[in-house]
């Protein structure tokens, strides 16, 4: 296994080969090092301290991960001849660094963990840059079922929402747009609001619908419906959404 300053060197080469065709000096005058330093590191003449590789880590957008936490289900695009719209036609080409690929999935399917092969609909590309994605990487988007009808005007059948799996805090949040399960494991997009019950030991969960009138409140007990487990109750936050205004 590679220790943390062999993964930080290997995540500094990498960006030299990538954003500066392996010129080390280029990349210096980039991240504000000096060129013989930086040519000693990749070398392996000199060994940094890892406080001095830190701040050019921040700045090639590198991060640690550690071993417990969640690997994230987006993933790093690589355009091959991208094809643009005739507005685009003669400006520069898309940077695939801008973006992230993230796993389509239908409403009823989604959930926690990895994403089944079949469940799959397409990839769908979203700029990495947009601030309710910054530094987020366990995303899934979302398509709303064709019937499903439950957070109109807000969201619509077919539209798609990017969900964030790292954020599932409902106890401290109430009303946030959620991804959730019921208990047989469906998914669906609802507002999530909580009740500590401490006599109880419980959390009594309500999962309630924009379109309130034609869907009421759906009420759970997180014991006895989710076995105490909320990853079984909420998949994640809803942080970004793409809809259909064609015909509002």
């Amino acid at each position: 296994m590679k220790s943390l300053l062999d993964s930080a060197l290997s995540a500094l080469r990498s960006y030299i080969e990538k954003k500066h065709d392996g010129n080390v000096a280029s990349a210096a005058r980039e991240l504000d090092i000096s060129v013989p330093t930086l040519h000693t590191w990749m070398k392996g003449t000199r060994i940094p301290s890892f406080s001095k590789m830190a701040p050019l880590l921040e700045k090639i957008g590198a991060y640690i991960v550690s071993p417990d936490e969640r690997q994230g289900t987006a993933r790093d695009v690589c355009f091959v001849e991208a094809r643009t719209v005739p507005a685009g036609e003669h400006l520069e080409s898309p940077d695939m660094e801008e973006y992230l690929a993230v796993p389509l999935v239908e409403e009823v399917g989604a959930g926690p963990g990895l994403i089944p092969q079949g469940q799959l609909i397409a990839w769908f590309l979203v700029w990495r840059h947009q601030r309710a994605i910054q530094h987020k990487r366990d995303l899934i988007a979302v398509r709303i079922g064709k019937h499903s009808t439950s957070m109109i005007p807000t969201l619509r059948p077919q539209d798609i929402v990017l969900v964030d799996r790292q954020d599932t805090d409902v106890q401290n949040f109430t009303g946030r747009i959620m991804l959730v399960m019921d208990p047989d494991g469906c998914g669906k997009i609802k507002r999530v609001a909580s009740e500590h019950q401490p006599r109880k030991r419980d959390y009594r969960i309500t999962y309630y619908s924009d379109n309130a009138v034609e869907n009421p409140p759906e009420v759970y007990s997180l014991m006895e419906d989710f076995q105490g487990d909320w990853t079984k109750a909420v998949v994640g936050r809803v942080v970004w959404a793409w809809s259909d205004v064609s015909c509002k």
